[in-house]
């Protein structure tokens, strides 16, 4: 499976792989994830390079270990990852937009109703 790019180290790769699995809900909480050799092989990368991608998940809480019995979906993963990658978001991507928007002189409530346009006009 050639899903990996050279922009970017593949352990982060494979951790971003992991978290849209669980967002999409291929993986949900309290689940087993696949081995780490069985990754490993499945993705024909080396161990080590596996073994990084789950230690920073398990690191922030994305996934957990039970002694012998493998690495499991947090509770509440989803939310912990939504959560991060929201903060994220709106610094590196929508803070950006928002003021190349302003620069160029379109209207607030243009991008207002953009925006409700979106998300359907819901105020949530």
């Amino acid at each position: 499976m050639t899903m990996f790019n050279q922009e970017t180290p593949i352990y982060l790769q494979l951790r971003k792989h992991i978290e849209e699995r669980i967002l999409s809900g291929i993986l949900s909480d309290e689940e087993a994830i696949p081995s780490l050799r069985s990754m490993a092989r499945d993705y024909s990368l080396n161990p080590i390079t596996v073994s990084n991608a789950l230690s920073a998940l398990v690191d922030e809480g994305v996934l957990y270990k039970k002694r012998g019995l493998g690495i499991f979906v947090a509770a509440g993963a989803r939310q912990l990852i939504i959560k991060m990658r929201s903060k994220d978001f709106i610094s590196e991507t929508l803070e950006p937009i928002i003021r190349s928007a302003q620069q160029l002189d379109i209207p607030k409530q243009q991008i207002i109703e953009l925006t409700d346009t979106i998300y359907g006009g819901n105020n949530e």
